[in-house]
């Protein structure tokens, strides 16, 4: 069985990359430099024969007809050219004649172009093959007595250029090794935070998300995952600390009428008792268990809505209709009560979000404001549109809750004052509050004490300044 190759890390993988791309650049630039001073060194190649036509140019026209006197100066200037130019020069009469010929041309008889023989004034510059390493480069041109040929090899020229072709390819092994150093330190530093990032996500557990991942204060993507990492753990922290504070709650809640329960049972298992006692006894274990059930069914309506909404359940709610239906719900408990329950303006808006939750945040807030609204108050429901957000206050003439109470009536289970003489769980207003935030809202209380509370519910709109349907 082959054994699985270890994948590449991400900081070999950079360093291979950026090796590659500068070493592709480096080529490209190379081949470029390369091109440019082999394009140079001809034209330095032309130089010297154009300087070389020129002084003979202008001999041939200085001179007065001696052919003794042209050979020795031909002579002299061959021997005193550097020997790596192989320097050779002809001469030819008007007609294209040979006279001299002297250095690389000697015994090597070329052709003179005939635009030249014909009288053109620009020089005719081409290559010619003496059989020597290197091709010469030859330039004839008209000269006012005849006609002047010049030649170079440019095997001095090109090995110029194979020189510095080799040097590029010796250094090329060593640009490798320093280019593939420098890629490794480059990407170990600039990916040392994401090894900051890994190492302090694993010493996050659940008990011990206190932690945050360093940020380097820099601003780049890096210290952005860091910061997005950062408010995750905190989401998580806040999550975790409500299932805490949950279950702390839920089972100081529940180990009351649990310890009720079995204290009652064991009473009764204590001596036989008639069937009408039983009965009894059984029809009160009835009602506790009932109201265990409710407990046990709050909680969970709180802890699904802390959740957030299910997406899939999400849908545009006409909230007029949604109101209506909550009244019509709550009106035979509020004629129970002798308590008025109105309703006065509401825009015809739609609201996006969950229906039954949005049905059981208002039946919430009404059942709340029904039981601790005496006989002969009065209950209103009302809304009102604030640019993209619409206000439905809840207001009774009931009881009231103190300064000092307001913000702990939406903890869970807490009930204090003439709210511990009404039967309830203490879950309603935390879940309806919760209900709210999963809908991006919020809830606000005003209340007085002897004049009653007002619960204003704040939500977006769903399709602002639309009719409901």
């Amino acid at each position: 069985m082959a054994l699985a190759r270890a994948p590449l890390s991400i900081q070999t993988k950079w360093a291979v990359r950026y090796t590659a791309a500068l070493l592709v650049s480096i080529s490209i630039f190379a081949f470029y430099v390369y091109a440019r001073i082999d394009r140079n060194l001809e034209q330095d190649a032309r130089l010297v024969l154009e300087l070389q036509a020129q002084e003979l140019v202008q001999e041939l026209a200085d001179s007065t007809g001696s052919s003794e006197g042209l050979t020795e100066y031909v002579e002299r200037h061959v021997a005193s050219a550097e020997p790596g130019v192989m320097l050779g020069i002809a001469v030819y009469d008007p007609a294209g004649n040979l006279l001299i010929a002297r250095g690389s041309l000697q015994g090597h008889t070329l052709e003179v172009p005939r635009e030249v023989i014909r009288g053109r004034t620009t020089p005719a510059v081409y290559k010619a093959d003496f059989g020597d390493r290197s091709p010469f480069l030859v330039l004839a041109t008209r000269a006012p007595n005849g006609i002047v040929q010049v030649a170079v090899s440019q095997h001095r020229f090109e090995e110029r250029a194979r020189h510095l072709a080799w040097v590029m390819v010796l250094a090329l092994p060593l640009l490798l090794l320093l280019t593939l150093g420098t890629g490794w330190l480059l990407a170990r530093g600039s990916l040392r935070p994401i090894a900051q990032i890994t190492t302090t996500a694993r010493r996050i557990t659940g008990a011990n998300l206190d932690e945050q991942i360093p940020t380097t204060g820099s601003g780049d993507e890096l210290d952005q995952l860091a910061a997005t990492l950062n408010d995750m753990i905190a989401r998580l922290r806040e999550s975790m600390e409500r299932m805490r504070q949950f279950s702390a709650d839920a089972a100081h809640e529940l180990r009351t009428p649990l310890a009720a329960l079995r204290s009652q049972i064991e009473v009764t298992l204590e001596k036989d008792r008639t069937p009408s006692e039983y009965r009894g006894v059984l029809s009160g274990l009835l009602e506790e268990v009932e109201t265990l059930g409710d407990a046990v069914h709050a909680m969970l309506r709180l802890a699904s809505s802390e959740a957030g909404i299910d997406p899939t359940r999400r849908a545009s709610v006409a909230l007029l209709p949604l109101l209506d239906e909550v009244m019509d719900f709550f009106e035979p408990v509020a004629d129970e009560h002798k308590v008025e329950l109105r309703r006065t303006s509401c825009p015809d808006v739609s609201i996006s979000g969950d229906p039954t939750w949005l049905h059981q945040l208002f039946a919430n807030l009404l059942h709340n404001a029904i039981k601790y609204t005496p006989a002969g108050g009065r209950v209103t429901i009302e809304a009102s549109l604030h640019g993209g957000r619409i206000a439905v206050r809840v207001r009774d003439t009931g009881v009231g809750i103190p300064k000092g109470e307001q913000e702990r009536v939406f903890a869970r289970f807490h009930r204090t004052g003439a709210r511990q003489e009404v039967p309830g769980s203490g879950l309603g207003l935390p879940i309806a509050r919760e209900i709210a935030r999963a809908h991006g809202g919020s809830i606000e209380l005003e209340s007085m004490p002897g004049v009653g509370s007002t619960f204003t519910v704040w939500l977006p709109l769903g399709d602002i300044g639309s009719p409901a349907t």
